[in-house]
C-alpha cells in the first residue's frame, strides 16, 4: 500500500464533500419548500459526516487533509451552471442539476474504490464503499423528485 496515494484519493473524496456540503448550503437557502430544505440539509449534513471520516482516516496515516473547495474543478464548474439555474429557471432544473452533481460524486468514489485497490485497506475499502452507497441513495431521492415533477 502506497500510503501518499491513500492520502491523495482521500483528500480528493474531501474535496468532492466540500463541494456537497457548498452546494446543498446553498441550495438550501434559495428554495422555498420546506421539505425541500430538509433534504438538502440531510444531505450537507451527510457530507460533513463523509468530511471528517476522510479527515480522521488521512491524520491517521500521518498525513494533512485538504480544507478548500475547488478553485477550478468540475464541481466548481458545475456549481457556476448550477448558481445560474437557481436565478433564471425552476425547481425542475434544480432538481436535475442536483441529480447530476449526486452522480458525478457516486463516480468519483466508483472510481477511487476501483482505481486504488491496492493503495485502500480493507477499512477504507469498506468505508468509501459505505459512503458511496449513501450517495447513490441520495441521488435516487433527487432523481425520484426531478421525476415526480415531469408526471
Amino acid at each position: 500500500m502506497n500510503t501518499e496515494k491513500s492520502i491523495l484519493v482521500l483528500n480528493n473524496l474531501i474535496e468532492i464533500n466540500n463541494d456537497r456540503i457548498e452546494i446543498y448550503k446553498t441550495a438550501s437557502k434559495v428554495i422555498e419548500e420546506n421539505d425541500l430544505k430538509d433534504l438538502f440539509f440531510e444531505f450537507q449534513k451527510t457530507s460533513t459526516i463523509f468530511k471528517s471520516e476522510l479527515v480522521q482516516q488521512v491524520h491517521k496515516m500521518g498525513g494533512t487533509p485538504i480544507d478548500t473547495i475547488k478553485n477550478n474543478g468540475l464541481f466548481l464548474r458545475i456549481w457556476m451552471n448550477f448558481k445560474s439555474i437557481l436565478i433564471e429557471k425552476g425547481k425542475e432544473d434544480l432538481l436535475n442539476t442536483l441529480e447530476y452533481n449526486e452522480f458525478v460524486a457516486i463516480n468519483s468514489y466508483k472510481n477511487s474504490l476501483s482505481d486504488n485497490l491496492e493503495n485502500l485497506t480493507g477499512e477504507l475499502h469498506s468505508m468509501l464503499k459505505s459512503q458511496q452507497l449513501l450517495l447513490t441513495a441520495h441521488h435516487d431521492k433527487v432523481k425520484k423528485l426531478g421525476d415526480l415533477m415531469l408526471s
